[in-house]
């Protein structure tokens, strides 16, 4: 395999990875419950819907139960100051349907992008040279971080813009908009939104951070060896 296309089939490798690093982390994150059961002390959460903090914990549990599947709707009968209410409304439910499907993509997604990057970890093992992929590899991961950090420039300069055209381009409809008295909202304020990006971008960082060290290490360790000769004819030509 030439360098060329061992090159941009290694950036490609590198960035699909960061991709399911990305959704993983989001994942991970999302579902922690102990995550949920901090937020909502520390914010007050159930106080300020006037309800008790197991009746919160039972609905936040519901609501994640539906996401990943092991719930058929999200009909849940809750005490809301004092009288018994459906926890969600119709609008609510339906947009959950929405979110619920958006969830199942990006994870197939993510453990395509993973499976993808793995054939060509293979594929680069086996037919390309390694301190080559190895540094596209790193291209890949460079690409990612200047596409992430162009959205990332894009909300710190209109966050309302960023966010509706997020929305607009995952969903259909206008369901998203929802109300400030419904209970999706409320469970989620904005410093509770702000916690849990921070968790997630945390994550992603610390697993980027060590991908990357180890890509550079290997490529240390190939360069160490090159001298030997245990590179054969493609550490000999990476001068060229």
């Amino acid at each position: 395999m030439n360098k060329t296309l061992t090159r941009i089939l290694a950036i490609l490798q590198g960035f699909l990875v960061l991709v399911a690093v990305g959704l993983f982390s989001v994942n991970f994150c999302c579902f922690r419950h102990s995550f949920y059961e901090r937020e909502y002390a520390k914010l007050h959460t159930a106080a300020d819907m006037g309800m008790s903090h197991a009746d919160l914990m039972e609905a936040t549990d519901a609501l994640l139960d539906y996401l990943k599947g092991y719930r058929f709707d999200l009909s849940l009968q809750t005490t809301v100051n004092g009288q018994t209410v459906e926890m969600f409304d119709a609008r609510e439910k339906a947009h959950m349907v929405d979110v619920r499907s958006l969830y199942r993509r990006a994870m197939a997604f993510g453990w395509l992008a993973l499976g993808i990057a793995l054939m060509l970890n293979s594929l680069l093992t086996f037919k390309g040279d390694r301190r080559t992929a190895l540094k596209g590899v790193l291209g890949g991961f460079g690409l990612f971080a200047i596409l992430l950090g162009a959205a990332a420039i894009y909300a710190a300069i209109d966050f309302n813009s960023f966010w509706t055209n997020f929305h607009r381009l995952f969903f259909d409809n206008d369901l998203w908009l929802l109300y400030p008295e419904e209970r999706l909202i409320q469970m989620v304020p904005e410093q509770f939104f702000s916690d849990l990006v921070t968790r997630i971008v945390a994550l992603f960082a610390a697993i980027a951070a060590a991908l990357t060290a180890g890509n550079l290490i290997m490529q240390k360790r190939f360069q160490k060896r090159a001298p030997l000769g245990s590179l054969g004819e493609g550490a000999v030509s990476e001068a060229d």
